[in-house]
């Protein structure tokens, strides 16, 4: 403190006054300056470095420098003393005194008044930020003051247990800066404990426990409260760093900062730690979202990147980023579009992504206050963004393919009804189905294909929505494809118009509202095809006789129709595990359908009341050229509709007639068919859900043994003669665990299972990795899967015992999550019960109302054959 430097000041002026008087240049008040004196209070009174404090009186001087200087003036004082007592001048020594004297008292003033604003200084200093410079400071000073000498040397010391360990304590290594110990830890007790045990008796650390933290070595993860149990294993290595608290304080004040070199550091390391939950809580108190998307909106290149992955990673949390606003918004877009670079790309999608779906209709995140409708203004303004996704289907970079398409995929579940219409539009102007086809044709992953089978189902949605909108002439749309279908025909309107096109009527909505607007499509883009070939079959047509006409208009509604139903366009929804490239193409598909019906009208010389036969031959040779649809390409379907004779496809149908009744091909069975489908699958999702509330048991995986394929994607599939049972709780929410040394049997509920995995259904989208096939089930590797809460974060791994189990568990995952069924086997299960209950409800149907006769009356002669048979005499 100042007051220190006071104490001085007597005892100069008594020297002064004893023995001689000091030159003006060599005066203790020109040596002791204002600024001497300001320094060294502010280095002794705070602790703080003399930067801190805002002052314009600043001295290169450390506290020893000042007393140092104090001695060395009063030694020239001392001598000066020496000389001067011989000069007779002792007037003007008095006179230098008086003048010292008043000097030393304004300064003393001086003094009082800068230890008064010190200590005011002291008092409001309620917190020093955190850099490297001042936490070595700090550490230098706690090790001369309060810290103990270590006396241990900084190899490895191996302290002997002092107790004896309960039946939860766990040996571990802990480094902590170059020390490392061997200890135990009690991993049933918080962490704030343990860092508090280990501070105290190992590292004789006074440091509070909330300044430190536990992480692995090899992984650098963090240890919490909720997986001390799952993370710390026997002889884990372990190390005590800093917190999450002063980490966030560290990289907030550096981002910050204007260098660019401290900018590109910081954002690196924000993507790592904000993944932690603990890390973005404090990153988020210290406005640190503030400084990362300023950094967002005016970096470029590497510190983009790393900027915008930070952002990826915070927004896995469900808190934080729920009021971002347009600004933010905008730019994001701007830089997907704008930007090449595969890493700036690929985190800038990821956000869009998260965006999108972050609507009133999310179940995976609280938040709900962005979704399409915020987004659409921000897409108006960049023209290209669409484009841009289209194009980036075709990128070298597999993350960036599949990012795009999922992207696309959001959009289209996310789209609200204002806007659904100009969007689907959009996409259909874009050819994105054909870009999808392209994907699906070439090498795809498991991350790609799931995006893949999502956009196929998301068309088939968006075909039943088509379906179910009503075709009318007040839509200005509506109106105008039908005036092009009519006018396109170039026919005289004498005679009406209508019936000549194929309509049974001259009210053509009533007759189309069966397939409504996706009909309506198909015919008109029949016609947009090839309007030469459209002009020449309805003229031919309109010149045979009435009842040898093939109605265009009847037969593009049956087509379509015929399509619906084999791709379970009528349900809205389809379980098919497999591509189907064709079913993107359904425009193709029903130009060459429609083709295919009139050339075998043609080939059976059909009448107009052969109409439902004819439908019936094209429904069998569809359903034939349709096999093997993944791999079937355009042209090889076309053959097949259009150069297959006749008699073949005749032939092939009266084989089908003989396995199945041709009832099954009716309107209302087709209508019954659809019902059952739904019950069935929520009967078997229901069944899969109670396989998971029931629990079994799973060989518990550890990562030793791995084959190398599998150590490359990550997953543990070792069997170690240990075991654990999983059980999902009765609300859905959580699935609890617990390890067992050999299978017990286990209660009804939760209790005997204390872990748990809470990510189930809240917070993170889970996912089902795992996919085995029947041909490799004997390899109890390939019954593996895992829950997943993203690409790289795997919640819990699993080892089936069958592929039963394994169809049972991840299917019923799968359902619970509301996604595609992954196993084939739970799909033909739902087929096999739609039959057999429609097959049910026929036998109900052909027996109704059939009046059972209550006596039969027995004829009065026998007939008489001649063939060898004869007949008892019931009457003997």
């Amino acid at each position: 403190m100042l007051k220190h430097t006071r104490k001085f000041l007597p005892t100069v002026k008594q020297l002064a006054r004893k023995y001689s008087t000091p030159s003006k240049g060599d005066s203790l008040a020109t040596s002791l300056k204002e600024p001497d004196i300001i320094h060294y209070g502010t280095f002794i009174g705070t602790g703080a470095k003399p930067t801190t404090i805002p002052s314009s009186h600043t001295s290169p001087h450390t506290s020893l420098d000042i007393l140092f200087l104090i001695h060395l003036h009063i030694l020239l004082w001392i001598y000066s003393f020496y000389i001067m007592a011989t000069l007779p001048y002792p007037h003007m020594v008095s006179e230098k005194l008086d003048k010292l004297d008043k000097k030393v008292e304004k300064l003393g003033e001086r003094v009082e008044k800068l230890d008064k604003k010190v200590e005011k200084l002291d008092a409001s200093i309620s917190y020093v930020k955190v850099t490297e410079r001042t936490k070595k400071l700090w550490d230098s000073y706690r090790s001369r003051k309060f810290r103990l000498k270590q006396k241990s040397s900084p190899t490895v010391n191996t302290f002997p247990p002092r107790k004896k360990l309960n039946a939860m304590s766990t040996p571990v290594t802990v480094l902590y800066e170059k020390n490392q110990v061997s200890c135990s830890v009690d991993v049933s007790q918080p962490i704030s404990d343990i860092i508090k045990t280990l501070c105290i008796e190992q590292f004789n650390i006074s440091e509070p426990p909330n300044l430190l933290a536990l992480r692995l070595q090899d992984t650098d993860e963090l240890i919490t409260d909720e997986n001390i149990r799952r993370k710390i294993t026997e002889n884990e290595r372990l190390k005590l760093v800093s917190s999450p608290l002063i980490e966030a304080a560290d990289i907030c004040e550096k981002l910050g900062s204007t260098d660019d070199k401290t900018l590109k550091l910081s954002t690196f390391s924000l993507q790592k730690y904000i993944k932690e939950v603990e890390f973005a809580d404090e990153f988020l108190k210290k406005d640190g979202l503030k400084y990362l998307i300023e950094i967002i909106n005016n970096s470029s290149g590497n510190t983009l990147a790393y900027a915008l992955t930070s952002m990826q990673n915070l927004m896995e949390h469900d808190h934080g980023w729920d009021d971002l606003g347009s600004d933010f918004i905008n730019k994001v877009i701007k830089i997907l579009v704008d930007q090449t670079l595969v890493n700036i790309c690929r985190p800038a999608t990821a956000i869009i992504i998260k965006l999108v779906t972050a609507d009133k209709s999310s179940t995976t995140s609280p938040i709900r206050s962005y979704g399409f409708d915020v987004l659409h203004e921000a897409i108006l303004l960049q023209p290209n963004f669409l484009p841009t996704l289209v194009q980036r289907f075709a990128s070298a970079d597999y993350v960036l393919r599949s990012n795009s398409l999922c992207l696309i995929n959001a959009l289209m579940r996310h789209v609200t009804d204002q806007y659904w219409e100009s969007f689907m539009d959009m996409l259909d102007k874009l050819n994105v189905r054909k870009a999808v086809v392209l994907l699906m044709n070439g090498v795809h992953g498991e991350e790609l294909s799931k995006h893949l089978l999502e956009f196929q189902s998301l068309f088939v949605r968006q075909a039943y929505r088509w379906k179910r909108t009503q075709v009318s002439l007040h839509i200005p749309s509506h109106k105008i494809m039908l005036e092009e279908i009519w006018k396109s025909a170039n026919l005289p309107e004498e005679g009406g118009k209508w019936r000549k096109v194929g309509f049974a009527t001259e009210a053509p909505k009533w007759e189309i509202q069966r397939v409504g607007y996706l009909g309506l499509d198909n015919m008109h883009g029949f016609m947009k095809k090839n309007t030469d070939e459209y002009q020449k079959t309805i003229l031919e047509q309109i010149n045979r006789p009435t009842e040898r006409r093939c109605p265009f208009a009847k037969t593009s509604i049956e087509v379509t129709e015929l399509l619906c139903d084999y791709w379970d366009v009528s349900t809205g929804y389809t379980t098919s595990t497999s591509f189907q490239p064709l079913l993107l193409s359904f425009d193709k598909i029903h130009y060459i359908t429609v083709k295919a019906f009139f050339r075998l009208w043609n080939d059976m010389e059909a009448t107009v009341d052969d109409f439902p036969k004819v439908s019936a031959l094209v429904r069998s040779q569809l359903k034939y050229a349709l096999r093997d649809e993944a791999t079937k390409q355009l042209y090889e379907f076309e053959k097949d509709m259009l150069e297959v004779e006749y008699k073949v496809i005749r032939d092939r149908q009266l084989k089908e007639l003989e396995l199945g009744d041709d009832l099954l091909s009716k309107t209302p069975v087709r209508n019954l068919r659809e019902q059952l489908y739904t019950e069935s699958y929520e009967f078997v999702k229901q069944q899969r859900i109670k396989c998971l509330l029931l629990g079994d048991w799973f060989p518990l995986i550890t990562p030793a043994s791995l084959s190398t394929n599998q150590q490359n994607l990550g997953r543990r599939s070792i069997y170690n003669k240990k075991w654990r049972f999983y059980r999902l709780s009765p609300n859905l929410k959580s699935l609890h665990y617990s390890d067992f040394s050999e299978k017990t049997f286990i209660r009804d509920g939760v209790e005997e299972l204390p872990e748990r995995i809470t990510d189930v259904m809240t917070g993170l989208t889970p996912q089902i990795s795992g996919s085995p096939t029947r041909k490799s089930v004997g390899l109890s590797q390939d019954l593996t899967f895992s829950l997943m809460s993203g690409p790289d974060t795997i919640l819990a791994d699993f080892m089936a015992s069958d592929y039963t189990q394994f169809s049972e568990w991840t299917d019923g995952l799968n359902m619970l999550f509301d996604k595609n069924i992954g196993s084939k086997d739970t799909a033909e299960f739902i087929q096999i019960l739609t039959e057999i209950g429609v097959k049910v409800k026929l036998l109900d149907l052909s027996g109704e109302k059939v009046e059972i006769p209550q006596g039969v009356e027995v004829p009065r002669e026998l007939p008489v054959v001649d063939n060898g048979f004869y007949y008892g005499d019931p009457f003997s």
